[in-house]
């Protein structure tokens, strides 16, 4: 797999942070909304802090891969 050059790094950066935090907020949203129709019976706030932490590492993890693809593998 050949490494990609990314010539701005701040905006590369600014990009997975932003498509961290829209999955992140994605992934509560929908476990909130499956505890609030009461198909899914746990405590709310500690639902929707483990859906986003999850998919925010997720995410964080996959664009330090893409990033410098070499140094992950």
């Amino acid at each position: 797999m050949a490494e990609q050059k990314y010539s701005n790094w701040k905006a590369y950066w600014k990009f997975m942070f932003a498509k961290a935090f829209r999955t992140g907020l994605q992934s509560a949203i929908s476990l909130w909304l499956g505890s609030s129709a009461g198909i899914i019976d746990a405590n709310m706030f500690q639902l929707i802090s483990l859906a986003f932490l999850s998919s925010f590492i997720t995410v964080i993890q996959h664009g330090l891969e893409q990033y410098k693809p070499k140094q992950t593998y």
